[in-house]
C-alpha cells in the first residue's frame, strides 16, 4: 500500500512502490498498450509536474512516470550524489524490475530531457525523445543565486537539509525560485512544490542533480542519438535562455525538430492542453524542423 503521499496528489491512484537494490521508487503507471512512454521530471519536482498530461497520454500508450532518486516520494537508501550515468543506470535496474523491454518514447522536462538523452546512449534507443525546455546548457544564473551557496559538505549533510527543509515552507524561497521561471503557476501547484521541498531528503536530492550534471560531456556523445528528436523551448524561460538553448540544439543535433513558443520554464504546468497538442505530434511525426508559435 501506498503510505506517505498526499490524498489529493495528481495521479495519486496510479502510484506504486518498486524496489531496485538500495531504491524504493515511486512510479506512475497508467495504460494497457504495447508502446510504452516514459516521463522524466525536471530538478526539484516529481512525477506530479504531468498532471493532466499522464492521464491523457494513458488513453493512447502505457505511460510510466517516476520520481527520480532523492526526489518526491522515491527513496535512497544508498549513494546520493548519482551523475547522469549513474542516474541512467539506475532507470535500467527501474524499467527491468518493471518487466519492461524497452521504452518506445521519452518525454523530458529540463534536466529530465537530459537524463533522457543519457538513458539513450546506454540502452536500445527509444524510438522518440521530447525535450520540453532541455536542460543542455550551463547551470543558469538561478543556480547560482538559490542554490549552488548550498552545495557543501556541511551543507547537505543530513542535518542542514533537515533544517533547510523545515525552515523552506515559511520563506518566500520557494515562491522566489517559481517566479524565476517566468511561469504563471496557480496556488494549488505552487503548493505542491511546497509540499515537496518539506522533505529534507527531496531537497539534498535536488541539489545533487543539478551539481552532478556534467552538460558539455553529454553534448558530445549525443551525436550517436539516432531517437527522433523534438525539442520545445519557451521564449520566457528565466532558467534556461531559448536563445543560447537554440544555439546548443542547432550544433549538436541537427536532425531535431526545434518548437518555440511563449511561456516559462514550467510551460507543460500552466499550459497543459498546449503541451500534450506537441507532444502527441511529436510521437508521431517523424523529420527535423523549426517552428515558431505563439
Amino acid at each position: 500500500m501506498i503510505t506517505g503521499i498526499p490524498e489529493d496528489w495528481p495521479n495519486r491512484s496510479f502510484s506504486r512502490n518498486i524496489l531496485t537494490g538500495d531504491m524504493t521508487w515511486h512510479v506512475q503507471v497508467s495504460g494497457d498498450s504495447p508502446i510504452r512512454v516514459l516521463l522524466l521530471h525536471g530538478t526539484g519536482s516529481s512525477a506530479h509536474t504531468w498532471g493532466s498530461l499522464f492521464s491523457e497520454l494513458a488513453k493512447k500508450y502505457t505511460v510510466i512516470a517516476v520520481d527520480l532518486p532523492g526526489h518526491g516520494f522515491t527513496k535512497n537508501r544508498g549513494q546520493k550524489n548519482l551523475n547522469l550515468d549513474a542516474l541512467a543506470e539506475k532507470l535500467t535496474e527501474l524499467r527491468e524490475a518493471l518487466k519492461i523491454d524497452y521504452f518506445d518514447h521519452i518525454i523530458g522536462h529540463s534536466a529530465g530531457a537530459t537524463l533522457a538523452l543519457s538513458y539513450a546512449l546506454k540502452n536500445k534507443q527509444p524510438k522518440t525523445i521530447v525535450g520540453l525546455n532541455p536542460s543542455l546548457i550551463s547551470l543558469p544564473s538561478f543556480y547560482h543565486k538559490f542554490v549552488a551557496p548550498f552545495i557543501n559538505p556541511i551543507v547537505t549533510s543530513s542535518f542542514f537539509t533537515t533544517v533547510l527543509s523545515d525552515l523552506l515552507p515559511h520563506t518566500k524561497m520557494i515562491d522566489s525560485l517559481i517566479d524565476s521561471t517566468n511561469t504563471k503557476l496557480d496556488s494549488k501547484k505552487r503548493e505542491r512544490y511546497k509540499t515537496l521541498f518539506k522533505s529534507a531528503d527531496h531537497l539534498n536530492g535536488s541539489m545533487s542533480f543539478m551539481a552532478e550534471t556534467d552538460i558539455p560531456s553529454l553534448l558530445e556523445e549525443c551525436q550517436s542519438i539516432q531517437s527522433d528528436l523534438t525539442f520545445v523551448l519557451t521564449e520566457d524561460d528565466g532558467w534556461i535562455p531559448a536563445q543560447a538553448l537554440r544555439q546548443v540544439i542547432e550544433k549538436y543535433f541537427h536532425q531535431a525538430k526545434i518548437i518555440e513558443i511563449k511561456g516559462g520554464h514550467l510551460f507543460h504546468e500552466a499550459h497543459e492542453t498546449l503541451a500534450l497538442e506537441f507532444i502527441e505530434e511529436a510521437l508521431q511525426v517523424k523529420g527535423g524542423s523549426h517552428v515558431h508559435t505563439s
